[in-house]
């Protein structure tokens, strides 16, 4: 089935349900599944449904430590995005869908926690939206309707993307992992199952982790935030709907955002079933247009910068002094902070996965005593096999200068 035939599919389903009187993202269990089948076996669909898509899900999900509460929100900003184009299609007359506040709750809320602010404006540039001023965006000129329903089909289909991915990760047993290999599995698998075993090796490569405890029974959906009002607004109201006020009449549809069961709201929790996962302060994605200074990497060690240090200390390598009396005694030295050292959670030779620069511990991913430790401590992601072993040659260095052993729990 090619794109067009969906599309086709998709609006015939956007006005079968407008008839019943709900204006909505498109809620049809058949083109939900028929879509489904197809972008498992086919990734690059995305691409011939909108050209950006590749880089939404990379933008949504880069730099975030656990993938599964990043695949929720990147969904739900994808069904938002749907609904404004949706809204744009069936209701053009209505004023108030022409108006958004880039200080409404839904844009500050859900889009912009998900996305970056350059692809947003993509977005909504497609449904005919220009920046009126800082806090409002409006409509310039309403497109045709084949290119908002086209617009509305993609956000779809990145909807159910998220959700395959969810399911990749349950089916995984974790959802920590870098983003870049859960997509690259994805783009090179034809199934789901093919993707979880090419994830499966790639990490038993890199380091052994045991299952992760399954999550509990899946969380109650939020209510649905408003991209036309104020966020104070919203913040009054438990309903903040995008419509305002339900009624049965087709010009006034229902208050309520698609809301159903999602297949990586029962994925594995990075804990355990005592407590939510931590995630990380959010790293700006790649592809946003603000600029802003990047992490630091560790400085590469090796025997030459193990000596320059040594002799950056004298009184390590000064000759002994003769005995003080205790008159002329001097007062104790202050001990220097000590070096990173290993975790005991970590295996001879493992690779880190975490750092605390509070602690100055290096952890595995899994690590049991973490949820104790980061309450207000300062912790980072090592990404990559390149910064884990720089972390790790760190560590063994710190314990050669400071004639520590590795650190407890």
């Amino acid at each position: 089935m090619g794109s067009s035939s969906l599309s086709e599919d998709y609006r015939l389903c956007l006005e079968r349900e407008l008839r019943r009187g709900r204006a909505g993202v498109c809620g049809d269990p058949s083109l939900r599944a028929v879509l489904w089948h197809i972008l498992v076996e086919d990734f690059d669909l995305h691409g011939a449904l909108q050209d950006d898509a590749l880089a939404l899900l990379t933008d949504g999900l880069w730099g975030r430590a656990d993938l599964a509460p990043a695949l929720r929100g990147l969904a739900r900003a994808f069904e938002l995005l749907e609904l404004a184009a949706v809204h744009l299609y069936l209701l053009p007359w209505r004023k108030e869908f022409t108006t958004i506040k880039t200080f409404s709750g839904g844009y500050v809320h859900v889009l912009k926690g998900a996305l970056s602010e350059d692809l947003l404006m993509q977005s909504f540039q497609k449904m005919g939206y220009v920046r009126r001023d800082a806090h409002r965006l409006m409509v310039a000129a309403l497109p045709p309707a084949r290119q908002l329903v086209q617009v509305a089909l993609g956000c779809f289909a990145l909807r159910l993307e998220c959700e395959i991915l969810g399911e990749v990760l349950a089916q995984l047993g974790t959802s920590v992992l870098p983003a870049e290999e859960l997509l690259q599995a994805r783009r090179a698998s034809v199934d789901v199952a093919s993707c979880v075993a090419w994830l499966q090796q790639r990490l038993a490569r890199e380091e052994e982790q045991p299952p992760l405890p399954r999550r509990g029974s899946p969380t109650g959906c939020q209510a649905p935030l408003d991209l036309y009002r104020d966020v104070q607004e919203d913040d009054g109201s438990d309903e903040a709907s995008l419509y305002g006020g339900p009624s049965s009449g087709p010009d006034s549809p229902a208050s309520e955002l698609a809301c159903r069961p999602r297949f990586w709201e029962q994925s594995a929790r990075l804990w355990g079933a005592g407590g939510g996962p931590w995630e990380p302060a959010e790293a700006s994605s790649p592809t946003s247009g603000a600029s802003e200074e990047e992490e630091p990497q560790p400085e590469a060690f090796s025997f030459l910068s193990l000596r320059r240090e040594l002799l950056s200390r004298p009184g390590d390598l000064a000759p002994p002094r003769a005995p003080r009396s205790p008159e002329q005694a001097s007062p104790p030295p202050v001990p220097e902070p000590p070096g990173y050292q290993m975790h005991t959670c970590l295996a001879p030779g493992a690779l880190p996965a975490l750092c605390c620069d509070t602690c100055r511990q290096l952890h595995a991913a899994h690590c049991a005593t973490l949820p104790s430790c980061h309450p207000g401590h300062s912790l980072r992601t090592l990404r990559g096999n390149s910064q884990r072993r720089l972390w790790l040659q760190r560590a063994q260095v710190d314990a050669l200068l400071y004639d520590s052993p590795a650190a407890g729990p």
